[in-house]
């Protein structure tokens, strides 16, 4: 049965997904994947789906975006759709997934940045 991604409600939605598939590609460094197939290759393997979402957000922390955006773009990752469009989770801890994520990668690149200045003063 071939899995076909939901489209977004509202332009926000559209512009989240875009932003998502943008970042996604660069991380998996295949230009001219569309969201469908990057939908169908990660949603069945959850494994693959989260490791595909935290370099998708440590790449957007890494770009500038603040936690914040970087959430609301997470919000269209397959794994998250998957789940709360085929799978019926409810969106609250989807939700908490994705800031529990973001927020992850933003503390240890914090620390990280925090080491290297430090060893560049020392």
């Amino acid at each position: 049965m071939e899995l076909i991604p939901k489209e977004p409600a509202y332009e926000r939605g559209v512009l989240a997904r875009q932003k998502y598939l943008d970042l996604a590609r660069r991380v998996i460094r295949e230009p001219q994947i569309e969201y469908g197939v990057l939908y169908q290759r990660f949603v069945e393997n959850d494994w693959a789906a989260i490791q595909l979402d935290e370099a998708v957000a440590l790449k957007g922390l890494n770009m500038g975006y603040s936690p914040e955006v970087v959430s609301w773009i997470l919000l269209q990752s397959p794994y998250l759709q998957y789940h709360v469009h085929q799978n019926k989770v409810p969106l609250a801890p989807m939700s908490q997934y994705v800031r529990s994520t973001v927020m992850k990668l933003f503390y240890i690149r914090k620390i990280k940045v925090s080491r290297i200045v430090a060893n560049k003063i020392l």
